[in-house]
């Protein structure tokens, strides 16, 4: 019928959701003062709770938890609908009644199965007391007992003292440390009525997780042989896996280097960066291969763990400090710093101390491990440390050297300094050594340990440059011609352009064995030492100029023979003066006196005294 429109024009199905809609708006209106269920659903049965640990609670339930479980893995193991993975759990729980305190954490879940597949064997063939006579928790209470031997064997369950499963009781690490050699013992006795054989001979051959009674028998007999307590197979497959992960990790580190290698920055290693990270992954994926698929057992497994920790955390350790290094160096890049300036190396030198406590912390997580308590790799590093650096006291003398000239700025790279016996221009500072390129084109490498305790005279700070030198002109030369010529040079020294216009001295300052020695004294404003001996050259060369303009002469260290008299000319003596005339002379060039110039003859005026 056809629905008419109006107040009862809705169809069908609209009507049904505008009905769902009140109840759930009634509902929700409802359900804050609803009251609360008298009776709750109950709880689950301790019993079947999955969650529910194994019972340790005393000897008793610790052997009967440990046999529950491994009989419960047999019967998975016999039923073919049931995949083999069902039976991880029941042996992680049988796992859960040994005390794997001293095993490390990585290598506990492998060691635990084994070790309690193990036990199971060797309790199937030597056979146990009856239940009722191993103590349970009264019998604990009542005698105050902390552990309990199975008659006839060294197998020991005891009470856990202290750690985070204190009180419980669990089969000791010496029983642990026992099994194998006690198997080895019994595998010969045969299985007792109530035994479920096999189960650690499947464990060990099966691959993945859990185990499979029937999957070896799918293979030839030659490839579930054992030896060494892994199958042909298992050692066939580890091998081509080792080999295939070297080949590529070495094809992938040779990629990342040539990539390196065409950049036109050369320190850029961007590709051997991405090549260890991808040798890591690989060496994680190699190892759960190993581990979980291939499922090495043992003392095998243990070492083949043991190793790929070593080679990873090498490759980490590689890894960290190149990557540290490229941060130092893309950080100088942005910065626009010098390359072999003081900030670069202090910025080296500070990430370097990063890569070096880096790869201690790696040090440290990868012993813990593989089983070597921190405490001890610690005081191992701390007694190693004591010894380098009693081994190594120049190497560290040097190294706090090299933090002192980057502290504390003495000079830079293209300083010339002046250091004991050494002078030159630094090339390079280095963390062991400083390198200066002397004036005779050699190169010293001077200890930073000597340049931290040495006196420098850094020649680069200089703000101006002295120029300090002597002219001797001959003795014939007129007092004139000599004020003239110094004025002259106090010209020069105005006209150029480098030189400090303050603070210049010209004078004559001694009467010399060889001539009327003239002290020139004045500050080169130049920003190196090239820069200085072109304006030195140009001031000298202009008095030369002036020399030769003034009729100046320069003397030379030469000696002159004076002959007094000869044959032909005897020696004709100055005719004498009388006494009141020397006398007269010597006044006139005393205060008042008409020869006197105490202040020069005019032509010259000393720098200093000019306003």
């Amino acid at each position: 019928m056809e629905a008419r429109p109006g107040i009862t024009g809705r169809a069908p199905s609209t009507r049904w959701r505008s009905t769902l809609g009140l109840i759930a708006l009634l509902g929700l209106v409802w359900l804050p003062v609803a009251p609360v269920p008298a009776n709750p659903p109950a709880a689950i049965a301790s019993a079947a709770n999955p969650l529910r640990p194994p019972d340790t609670s005393s000897p008793r339930a610790t052997l009967q938890s440990l046999l529950t479980n491994l009989e419960r893995v047999h019967a998975i193991a016999l039923d073919p609908a049931r995949p083999r993975n069902d039976t991880l759990v029941p042996l992680q729980r049988a796992a859960r009644t040994l005390n794997l305190s001293e095993i490390p954490e990585r290598l506990a879940a492998n060691i635990g199965i084994e070790r309690a597949l193990l036990l199971k064997e060797i309790i199937d063939r030597v056979g146990l007391p009856a239940l009722a006579e191993v103590p349970d928790a009264r019998s604990v209470e009542r005698h105050d007992l902390t552990r309990w031997r199975i008659p006839n064997t060294e197998i020991i369950i005891a009470r856990v003292e202290s750690g985070p499963r204190a009180g419980e009781f669990l089969f000791t690490p010496g029983t642990l440390d026992r099994l194998e050699d006690d198997y080895d013992r019994v595998a010969a006795l045969p299985y007792l009525p109530e035994a479920t054989p096999g189960l650690y001979d499947a464990y060990i051959s099966t691959p993945g997780r859990g185990l499979s009674l029937d999957w070896g028998r799918t293979l030839p007999d030659w490839l579930t042989r054992q030896w060494l307590g892994q199958t042909l197979w298992q050692w066939l497959a580890t091998g081509v896996a080792l080999g295939l992960g070297a080949l590529l990790a070495s094809a992938l580190l040779r990629a990342g280097r040539r990539a390196d290698q065409r950049r036109t920055d050369t320190s850029r290693r961007g590709g051997t960066i991405l090549a260890l990270g991808a040798v890591a992954l690989l060496l994680q994926g190699l190892e759960y291969l190993i581990d979980v698929q291939i499922n090495l057992t043992g003392a095998v497994v243990i070492t083949v763990k043991q190793g790929f920790v070593l080679v990873l955390y090498t490759v980490l350790a590689w890894l960290v400090a190149l990557l540290l290094n490229q941060t130092a160096e893309a950080i100088i890049r942005s910065r626009r710093l010098r390359p072999r300036g003081i900030d670069s190396q202090l910025l080296r030198l500070g990430f370097r101390l990063l890569s070096i406590i880096a790869i201690a912390a790696l040090v440290i997580d990868g012993a813990q491990r593989i089983g070597l308590p921190a405490y001890s790799v610690i005081t191992g590093l701390g007694v190693g440390g004591l010894a380098v650096a009693l081994a190594a006291r120049e190497t560290l003398a040097n190294l706090f050297g090299s933090l002192a000239i980057m502290f504390d700025h003495p000079f830079r790279i293209g300083d010339w300094i002046k250091m004991g016996n050494y002078e030159g221009t630094v090339e390079d500072i280095g963390f062991r050594s400083t390198r200066i390129r002397t004036f005779y084109d050699s190169v010293l490498a001077v200890p930073n340990a000597y340049t931290m305790n040495a006196t420098i005279d850094n020649m680069g700070k200089r703000d101006h440059r002295r120029v300090y030198t002597t002219i001797d002109l001959r003795y014939d030369t007129p007092p004139e011609r000599v004020e003239a010529f110094l004025e002259g040079i106090k010209g020069v020294i105005r006209a150029n352009p480098a030189t400090r216009k303050d603070g210049f001295h010209v004078v004559v300052s001694d009467l010399g064995a060889h001539g009327i020695t003239v002290m020139l004294y004045f500050f080169l404003t130049v920003p190196d030492w090239a820069t200085e001996l072109v304006e030195r050259q140009r001031v000298l060369l202009e008095v030369v100029r002036l020399a030769e303009q003034l009729g100046v002469a320069f003397a030379f260290p030469t000696q002159t023979l004076e002959i007094d008299a000869t044959p032909e000319q005897p020696h004709a003596p100055a005719p004498p003066l009388p006494a009141e005339q020397l006398v007269e002379i010597a006044r006139d060039f005393g205060p008042g006196g008409r020869q006197g110039r105490p202040r020069g003859l005019g032509l010259h005026t000393p720098p200093h005294e000019e306003t």
